[in-house]
């Protein structure tokens, strides 16, 4: 009777250890689950209008920091490449993505109500000149 008392308890013991282990185990695939949902990947752009394209003028008013770069839509590739020249002529960096014709624009300015002021009416003057549409922004 002892001994069987003994193996009761120790099943007991065994399964209460194998249960601990398990939540254990669960836990940490959650927690890792979890993990890669929430926290973004560092090699990743932090986008920050990514669902619906918002205003120049709101998104160059929020900016604290640079690098940003603006991305713009156009007809063609012709008209990306003259987009281009045009913020070239302006001193403005960008980059022509010829698969869908857009144009990032790379600011690396300081950022102060001058430099905003003088970064919209160089955009908003070059997008209306060639029919550039605005899509969105995010840090570099």
């Amino acid at each position: 009777m002892k001994g069987l008392k003994r193996a009761g308890l120790a099943a007991v013991v065994g399964f209460a250890a194998a249960t601990v282990v398990t939540k254990r185990f669960y836990d940490k695939k959650k927690e890792q689950e979890l993990d890669e949902f929430l926290l973004p990947d560092e090699s990743e752009a932090i986008k920050i209008h990514i669902d619906s394209p918002s205003s120049l003028k709101e998104d160059i008013d929020s900016l604290s920091a640079s690098p940003v770069t603006f991305e713009f839509g156009l007809e063609s590739k012709e008209k990306a490449m003259v987009f281009q020249d045009l913020l070239s002529e302006k001193g403005l960096s960008s980059n022509i993505d010829a698969t869908n014709f857009s144009v990032e624009v790379l600011f690396n300015d300081e950022v102060n109500d001058v430099s905003k002021q003088s970064l919209y009416e160089n955009l908003n003057g070059l997008c209306q000149q060639v029919n550039a549409q605005y899509k969105g922004c995010h840090l570099k």
